[in-house]
């Protein structure tokens, strides 16, 4: 029996469980960062900041108490992830025939540009989970005949769930979730073009909006410990603006501003020197420090910008805005120059493509407990993905291209089954705008949603030669 015979008798609910237990054990019992290792602390404690969603540090509070550790956590990641998979498949491919296209999914996500990280417990890969599954439900709104009423608002329902938790797990997703939601109403209300698409995305819009506003209402009442962390983010942004004005008596003011609402002091010379656009947190590094980080602000507990006053934060505020507002090309120049860490322009600075045993935090493990040790496997898989990782199917820039490419080729074609790679590819460059105007660092996690995107776009745009007869 040939292959080609094999895949064609193999249930492809089977083809899909088989590959989910493959990749989780791979992947078990998941990998952690320091990130992942200050959230399950909070979790433990029960007591929840901002810095991180808190509602996953809440779900983590829950897995932990049945299966400690990373392991439900990466369950409940990878599930997702997987059950996106099937709902893609029987939702854009089964309809038009192609069953090989169950065991191409299956390697599009062993392939190392998206396995590499997708055991790490991130939000990251939460959040390309929802988003993924989401997408693959708004594609079963009326996807067929005798599908009742009631039934496609259920789908509607579950899918801007879904993308809601989507959001509380990562805000930034608010970008990618906009052309989920105008998709998933298409579906709801179809207008057989790409014009209906359009049109359906003000309601997507506005239905995004108001999801993201819920959000930051709901994780000001989940967290314990404020730690504002727009203020990284805020203090990045004035740093760059000063980096690149030609004024010297401005730079020394501005920064006496920022300073100021940071408890510090000084010359802004050293923060000139610190300063790069890979990474918001080396402005903090200079020695000695002329912008201070508050003590234990990103130790085993994240404390943040807590102390300072309400004052200081008001202040700092008005002084980001007015700093932008003032100087939008400066601004501009500084973020483009983020972008360019952010899409792996510049060589060897993009964070972290293969996240797996090496990146645990040892200085941390005297308050998480002892970590599980890797397997021979995992071992040589990550050896082997990390040889790789300065090659240019590691970065981003790739795929961003690929992703315009694929967003423009189905536009032109004008094909109304071609409406879902518009809709991915658009969610994907909405994504990886937000991060260029917002990334504090270069990390291949943040664009990992978008490598992915880009990928499953091009095989839904080749459906039309998969389908074609040998």
């Amino acid at each position: 029996m040939t292959i080609a015979q094999r895949i064609h008798t193999l249930p492809i609910e089977w083809m899909f469980i088989g590959g989910f237990l493959i990749h989780f054990g791979i992947m078990y019992p998941g990998f952690m960062c320091y990130d992942a290792v200050n959230q399950i602390l909070e979790a433990r404690e029960g007591r929840f900041s901002d810095w991180h969603p808190p509602l996953m540090a809440i779900i983590w509070r829950f897995t932990d108490s049945l299966m400690p550790g990373p392991v439900g956590m990466l369950f409940l990641q990878l599930g997702l992830v997987w059950i996106g998979v099937y709902l893609t498949f029987h939702a854009f491919f089964k309809p038009y025939g192609i069953k090989v296209a169950a065991p191409l999914l299956c390697v599009l996500l062993f392939l190392p540009p998206l396995f590499g990280i997708s055991g790490g417990i991130l939000k990251d890969i939460l959040m390309w989970g929802a988003l993924f599954t989401a997408f693959g439900m708004a594609g079963h709104i009326k996807n067929h005949n005798k599908q009742t009423p009631r039934l496609a608002l259920l789908l509607f329902a579950l899918t801007v769930f879904v993308l809601w938790l989507a959001i509380l797990i990562r805000h930034n997703a608010f970008f990618a979730t906009i052309p989920i939601l105008s998709f998933a109403i298409f579906r709801l209300y179809p207008k057989h073009s790409v014009f209906g698409l359009v049109r359906a995305a003000i309601p997507g819009a506005a239905l995004a909006l108001v999801l993201f506003l819920a959000t930051g209402a709901i994780n000001n009442r989940l967290a314990d410990r404020h730690t504002y962390p727009w203020v990284a983010n805020a203090s990045f942004d004035m740093a760059g603006v000063i980096k690149r004005l030609d004024d010297k008596g401005r730079q020394q003011a501005i920064f006496d501003q920022l300073a100021g609402t940071l408890n510090s002091s000084g010359s802004v010379e050293p923060l000139l020197k610190a300063y790069t656009p890979m990474y918001w947190r080396e402005i903090f590094r200079t020695k000695p420090p002329t912008l201070e980080l508050p003590k234990n602000s990103m130790e085993s507990q994240i404390h943040g910008f807590a102390s300072l006053s309400d004052q200081q934060r008001q202040t700092l505020h008005k002084l980001w805005i007015h700093t932008i507002l003032a100087e939008p090309v400066l601004w501009a120049r500084h973020r483009l120059a983020v972008s360019k860490y952010v899409l792996g322009l510049v060589p060897d600075n993009s964070w972290s493509p293969v996240m797996m045993a090496k990146d645990f935090p040892s200085d941390l493990e005297h308050v998480y407990g002892t970590h599980p040790q890797a397997t021979r496997l995992q071992e040589q898989l990550e050896a082997g993905m990390t040889k790789y990782v300065e090659y240019w199917f590691f970065q981003p820039w790739p795929y961003f291209l690929l992703t315009i490419y694929l967003f423009f080729a189905a536009v032109f074609r004008q094909v109304t089954a071609n409406i879902e790679v518009i809709c991915l590819t658009s969610s994907a460059i909405l994504h990886e705008l937000g991060l260029m105007l917002a990334a504090p660092s270069p990390d291949f996690r943040y664009s990992h949603y978008m490598v992915f995107c880009s990928l499953l776009s091009f095989l839904l745009l080749a459906r039309p030669w998969m389908a074609k007869p040998a």
